[in-house]
């Protein structure tokens, strides 16, 4: 969705996908009718309450629920969001340290003197792999927040990798039939790296490599950070007083609001306004506190996978291979404060008149299955 402009907003608050406001009015527009049903019957006397037994006499003794009701569905929803954020951080830190861990062993595979064919082989391998293990762990990361569910039902298996039809049938049986697909295709990595290494067909000193090694298992680190999430659910005794509460809060809401006005419209409207506001917090928090599954509002490996494998790419793309040159005018002092060749960049590419201007592939990823009517999973049928 998009957050600028007046449109936009009203688009906001009209969209149904990832929406809670149906869960919290059906919740919410019984109790502004049942609220404005006391007052009917009350204003008509088909009820009638003794002045010994009101519930309330002093506004502060309501006023102090509500707001420890409040105060106890905001802070799981800040709660909620931390956990969000949290596995949005930790899929993001898994792809960046892996891509970064391939790049490295991609560009000491430049000053190999192996032969060229068996660096093109290792390098295919290395993505292959990756993309592999990037892909293995957004499906783990759904599967196991979707009860029941048959692998072919899940959309993180349809995400698309790296050419996997290039690595042989019994790797990819093994694959399939593997448990822990994450942990064996990064045992694979690592052990294709260090017979790499020992047969010096990428040439990587040994502290690079620890570097380069420790990069790969980090973004372990962070896929199981991500399963942490999962695994560690919202306290249970917290989440049910919280619940209790709520249902008080609805009962109490309508026999509270019946004897502070005099129209049973504005009661309904009151009660509605109270009873929505703080089921539609609560709705949010059990909506966003695990961030993985097939949920409208859950993050999108789709894109994720995208991402990675149009990095992976790159890094054996022919423009990648030619590395920047300077040109016979180019300025070799730089202590004048001044200097002469001061451009915008898009002034240089503006004078680049042979070639297209390439925008950035991030533009239309969200990482969200909010962001469009459809899922990933429908475009692939």
């Amino acid at each position: 969705y998009s957050n600028k402009g007046c449109i936009p907003l009203f688009c906001r608050i009209v969209q149904l996908r990832g929406s809670i406001f149906p869960k919290a009015l059906m919740v919410a527009v019984p109790c502004g009718f049942l609220s404005a049903l006391i007052k009917v019957a009350a204003t008509r006397e088909w009820i009638i309450v003794a002045e010994d037994l009101k519930i309330v006499t002093n506004n502060a003794a309501w006023t102090a629920f509500s707001a420890l009701v409040g105060f106890l569905v905001v802070f799981r929803t800040s709660q909620a969001y931390t956990r969000f954020w949290a596995g949005c951080s930790a899929t993001h830190g898994m792809r960046m340290e892996w891509f970064n861990a391939c790049c490295i062993f991609c560009s000491y595979c430049r000053i190999s003197k192996a032969d060229e064919e068996k660096i093109f082989e290792f390098q295919g391998k290395l993505i292959r792999l990756f993309s592999l293990m990037h892909a293995a762990a957004l499906a783990e990361l759904e599967e196991i927040n979707v009860a029941d569910a048959e692998p072919s039902d899940l959309a993180a298996f349809e995400v698309e990798v790296i050419d996997p039809q290039g690595l042989d049938s019994d790797t990819l049986s093994k694959i399939k039939s593997s448990s822990s697909k994450v942990e064996l295709l990064y045992a694979w990595i690592q052990m294709l790296i260090v017979e790499c290494v020992d047969a010096q067909i990428v040439a990587v000193p040994p502290p690079v490599l620890s570097t380069a090694l420790r990069l790969i298992a980090e973004g372990m680190n962070a896929f199981h950070d991500a399963l942490r999430i999962t695994y560690i659910p919202f306290p249970f005794p917290y989440a049910q007083t919280c619940d209790c509460l709520l249902v008080l809060h609805w009962i109490m809401t309508p026999l509270i609001i019946e004897e502070w006005v005099t129209n049973a419209i504005w009661a309904a409207i009151l009660t509605f306004l109270q009873v929505f506001i703080v089921q539609a917090l609560n709705f949010i928090a059990a909506e966003i506190e695990i961030p993985f599954g097939t949920d409208a509002n859950d993050l999108d490996g789709c894109d994720m996978q995208a991402e990675i494998n149009g990095h992976l790419t790159m890094l054996l793309g022919s423009k990648t291979n030619r590395l920047p040159e300077l040109t016979p005018h180019a300025i070799t002092d730089f202590d004048d404060a001044f200097l002469p060749s001061r451009q915008s960049l898009m002034f240089v590419f503006d004078s680049i008149q042979d070639t297209e201007f390439g925008q950035s592939d991030r533009n239309n990823m969200a990482f969200s299955k909010t962001k469009s009517g459809s899922s990933h999973r429908d475009s692939f049928s």
